[in-house]
Protein backbone atom coordinates (compact mmCIF):
# COMPACT_ATOMS: atom_id res chain seq x y z
CA UNK A 1 0.00 0.00 0.00
CA UNK A 2 2.63 2.54 1.10
CA UNK A 3 4.96 1.65 -2.37
CA UNK A 4 1.65 1.98 -4.48
CA UNK A 5 1.34 5.57 -2.40
CA UNK A 6 4.78 6.01 -3.10
CA UNK A 7 4.69 5.16 -7.13
CA UNK A 8 1.30 7.69 -7.43
CA UNK A 9 3.55 10.43 -5.82
CA UNK A 10 5.89 10.16 -8.02
CA UNK A 11 3.55 10.06 -11.41
CA UNK A 12 1.67 12.95 -10.15
CA UNK A 13 4.97 15.17 -9.56
CA UNK A 14 6.67 13.94 -13.04
CA UNK A 15 3.07 15.25 -14.72
CA UNK A 16 2.89 18.25 -12.79
CA UNK A 17 6.39 19.30 -13.71
CA UNK A 18 5.85 18.35 -17.26
CA UNK A 19 3.01 20.68 -17.64
CA UNK A 20 4.87 23.70 -15.81
CA UNK A 21 7.94 23.05 -17.72
CA UNK A 22 5.49 22.95 -21.24
CA UNK A 23 3.45 25.95 -20.48
CA UNK A 24 6.90 27.93 -19.75
CA UNK A 25 8.17 27.44 -23.21
CA UNK A 26 4.56 28.23 -24.69
CA UNK A 27 4.73 31.77 -22.63
CA UNK A 28 8.25 32.28 -24.16
CA UNK A 29 7.00 31.84 -27.41
CA UNK A 30 3.83 34.10 -27.63
CA UNK A 31 5.74 36.88 -26.57
CA UNK A 32 5.36 40.06 -28.68
CA UNK A 33 9.13 41.47 -29.67
CA UNK A 34 10.17 44.87 -28.30
CA UNK A 35 9.75 47.68 -31.21
CA UNK A 36 12.31 49.49 -29.31
CA UNK A 37 15.35 46.84 -30.13
CA UNK A 38 16.73 45.99 -33.51
CA UNK A 39 16.25 42.47 -35.39
CA UNK A 40 19.26 40.42 -34.62
CA UNK A 41 21.15 42.99 -32.64
CA UNK A 42 24.00 42.93 -34.67
CA UNK A 43 24.71 46.77 -34.44
CA UNK A 44 23.63 47.53 -37.94
CA UNK A 45 22.67 51.00 -38.59
CA UNK A 46 18.90 51.40 -38.90
CA UNK A 47 17.27 52.25 -42.42
CA UNK A 48 16.28 56.06 -41.12
CA UNK A 49 19.83 56.81 -40.30
CA UNK A 50 21.43 59.57 -42.67
CA UNK A 51 25.07 61.63 -43.49
CA UNK A 52 22.39 65.06 -43.51
CA UNK A 53 21.22 67.31 -40.29
CA UNK A 54 17.74 68.06 -39.07
CA UNK A 55 16.77 70.18 -42.04
CA UNK A 56 18.52 67.85 -45.19
CA UNK A 57 21.95 69.86 -44.70
CA UNK A 58 25.11 67.80 -45.04
CA UNK A 59 26.66 66.96 -41.45
CA UNK A 60 30.16 68.76 -40.67
CA UNK A 61 32.44 66.78 -42.01
CA UNK A 62 30.89 64.84 -44.60
CA UNK A 63 31.21 65.28 -48.63
CA UNK A 64 28.56 66.74 -50.29
CA UNK A 65 26.72 63.64 -52.78
CA UNK A 66 24.30 63.81 -55.74
CA UNK A 67 23.23 67.32 -57.21
CA UNK A 68 25.19 69.37 -54.72
CA UNK A 69 28.27 67.62 -55.33
CA UNK A 70 27.94 67.61 -59.06
CA UNK A 71 27.28 71.65 -58.56
CA UNK A 72 30.24 72.55 -56.80
CA UNK A 73 32.45 70.15 -59.05
CA UNK A 74 31.35 72.46 -62.07
CA UNK A 75 31.59 75.89 -60.41
CA UNK A 76 34.00 78.12 -62.61
CA UNK A 77 36.32 80.91 -61.38
CA UNK A 78 37.32 83.85 -64.00
CA UNK A 79 40.82 85.39 -63.48
CA UNK A 80 41.71 88.92 -65.33
CA UNK A 81 45.83 88.79 -66.03
CA UNK A 82 47.82 91.49 -66.71
CA UNK A 83 50.70 91.18 -69.03
CA UNK A 84 52.64 93.77 -71.68
CA UNK A 85 51.03 95.37 -74.72
CA UNK A 86 53.75 94.57 -76.77
CA UNK A 87 52.62 98.02 -78.89
CA UNK A 88 52.40 100.33 -76.32
CA UNK A 89 56.25 98.70 -75.19
CA UNK A 90 57.51 99.16 -78.71
CA UNK A 91 55.63 102.90 -79.12
CA UNK A 92 56.83 103.90 -75.52
CA UNK A 93 52.74 104.93 -75.11
CA UNK A 94 51.17 103.33 -72.10
CA UNK A 95 47.64 103.53 -72.01
CA UNK A 96 45.03 103.45 -69.17
CA UNK A 97 46.35 100.71 -67.69
CA UNK A 98 49.99 101.46 -68.44
CA UNK A 99 52.03 99.38 -70.96
CA UNK A 100 49.74 96.01 -69.75
CA UNK A 101 46.93 94.40 -71.45
CA UNK A 102 44.40 92.25 -69.62
CA UNK A 103 43.21 89.19 -70.57
CA UNK A 104 40.62 86.98 -69.16
CA UNK A 105 41.45 82.91 -68.39
CA UNK A 106 38.52 80.42 -66.70
CA UNK A 107 39.40 77.82 -64.48
CA UNK A 108 37.79 74.92 -62.29
CA UNK A 109 36.72 76.86 -59.13
CA UNK A 110 39.19 77.07 -56.66
CA UNK A 111 39.77 79.41 -53.05
CA UNK A 112 43.76 79.82 -53.71
CA UNK A 113 43.05 82.33 -56.81
CA UNK A 114 45.16 85.07 -56.18
CA UNK A 115 48.40 81.99 -55.64
CA UNK A 116 46.37 80.88 -59.48
CA UNK A 117 46.93 84.35 -60.78
CA UNK A 118 50.16 84.92 -59.97
CA UNK A 119 50.90 81.57 -61.30
CA UNK A 120 49.55 81.88 -64.67
CA UNK A 121 51.83 85.24 -64.96
CA UNK A 122 54.63 83.34 -64.32
CA UNK A 123 53.37 80.74 -67.46
CA UNK A 124 52.79 83.79 -69.65
CA UNK A 125 50.49 85.08 -72.64
CA UNK A 126 48.87 81.80 -74.33
CA UNK A 127 48.73 81.49 -78.39
CA UNK A 128 45.97 83.34 -79.47
CA UNK A 129 46.01 85.90 -76.63
CA UNK A 130 47.14 88.13 -79.14
CA UNK A 131 50.51 90.47 -79.17
CA UNK A 132 51.10 90.32 -75.76
CA UNK A 133 55.11 89.37 -73.78
CA UNK A 134 55.47 87.40 -70.20
CA UNK A 135 56.22 90.06 -67.60
CA UNK A 136 57.59 87.70 -64.93
CA UNK A 137 60.16 84.94 -65.60
CA UNK A 138 58.94 81.19 -65.91
CA UNK A 139 62.10 80.27 -63.64
CA UNK A 140 60.61 82.56 -60.24
CA UNK A 141 58.80 80.78 -57.37
CA UNK A 142 56.75 81.85 -55.25
CA UNK A 143 57.79 80.76 -51.68
CA UNK A 144 54.99 82.74 -49.59
CA UNK A 145 52.10 84.72 -50.27
CA UNK A 146 49.35 86.16 -47.40
CA UNK A 147 46.83 88.75 -47.32
CA UNK A 148 46.46 91.18 -44.45
CA UNK A 149 44.58 94.46 -43.80
CA UNK A 150 44.08 94.47 -47.57
CA UNK A 151 47.51 93.65 -48.77
CA UNK A 152 48.70 91.17 -50.63
CA UNK A 153 52.24 90.50 -49.29
CA UNK A 154 53.66 88.23 -51.70
CA UNK A 155 57.46 86.58 -51.61
CA UNK A 156 59.53 85.04 -54.95
CA UNK A 157 62.65 83.59 -55.05
CA UNK A 158 65.76 85.40 -56.67
CA UNK A 159 65.14 84.83 -60.06
CA UNK A 160 62.40 87.45 -60.00
CA UNK A 161 65.36 89.79 -60.27
CA UNK A 162 68.13 87.74 -61.93
CA UNK A 163 66.09 85.90 -64.98
CA UNK A 164 64.49 89.42 -65.31
CA UNK A 165 64.93 91.86 -68.06
CA UNK A 166 65.69 95.09 -65.93
CA UNK A 167 65.77 98.19 -66.20
CA UNK A 168 63.58 101.45 -65.78
CA UNK A 169 60.84 100.10 -68.04
CA UNK A 170 60.85 96.26 -67.73
CA UNK A 171 60.43 97.36 -63.78
CA UNK A 172 57.63 99.48 -64.24
CA UNK A 173 56.19 96.53 -66.23
CA UNK A 174 57.20 94.19 -63.81
CA UNK A 175 55.54 95.61 -61.06
CA UNK A 176 52.43 97.01 -62.29
CA UNK A 177 51.68 93.37 -63.74
CA UNK A 178 51.82 92.31 -60.24
CA UNK A 179 49.65 94.67 -58.54
CA UNK A 180 47.34 95.08 -61.30
CA UNK A 181 46.42 91.76 -61.52
CA UNK A 182 46.28 90.81 -57.68
CA UNK A 183 44.39 94.11 -57.18
CA UNK A 184 41.66 92.37 -59.31
CA UNK A 185 40.60 90.52 -56.09
CA UNK A 186 38.16 92.77 -54.01
CA UNK A 187 40.45 91.66 -51.21
CA UNK A 188 43.73 93.13 -52.15
CA UNK A 189 44.32 96.93 -52.42
CA UNK A 190 48.18 97.15 -52.70
CA UNK A 191 51.01 94.90 -53.41
CA UNK A 192 54.05 94.46 -50.94
CA UNK A 193 56.91 91.85 -53.04
CA UNK A 194 59.79 90.65 -51.48
CA UNK A 195 62.27 87.87 -52.97
CA UNK A 196 63.99 85.72 -50.24
CA UNK A 197 62.47 87.34 -47.50
CA UNK A 198 64.09 90.80 -48.36
CA UNK A 199 62.53 93.81 -50.14
CA UNK A 200 62.68 93.74 -53.67
CA UNK A 201 65.37 96.00 -55.26
CA UNK A 202 66.28 96.03 -58.99
CA UNK A 203 68.67 99.19 -58.83
CA UNK A 204 66.30 101.05 -60.25
CA UNK A 205 63.49 100.61 -57.26
CA UNK A 206 63.26 99.37 -54.31
CA UNK A 207 60.01 98.03 -53.41
CA UNK A 208 59.66 99.42 -49.53
CA UNK A 209 56.27 99.27 -49.44
CA UNK A 210 52.55 98.14 -50.25
CA UNK A 211 52.28 99.83 -53.88
CA UNK A 212 48.55 100.15 -55.38
CA UNK A 213 46.80 100.59 -58.93
CA UNK A 214 46.98 104.68 -57.66
CA UNK A 215 50.39 104.62 -57.53
CA UNK A 216 51.18 104.75 -61.34
CA UNK A 217 51.05 108.23 -62.55
CA UNK A 218 49.66 106.55 -66.08
CA UNK A 219 46.28 105.03 -64.45
CA UNK A 220 43.24 106.16 -66.05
Amino acid sequence: MKKRAVLLSVILLTVFLSVLVGGCSLFQKDVAPDPGKTGNGSGEPSGDQSNTGPNGETAPGETFSGDKQDKEEGRRVKITLYFGDQQAIKNESPSQTGYLSPVVREFPYTTAVLRLALQELIRGPLPGEGNLVKTLPATVKILNLKIENGVALIDFSSELLTDSPGGTLGGTILAQSIVYTATEFPTVKSVLVTVNGEPYSDGHFTWKEPIGRKDFNFCG
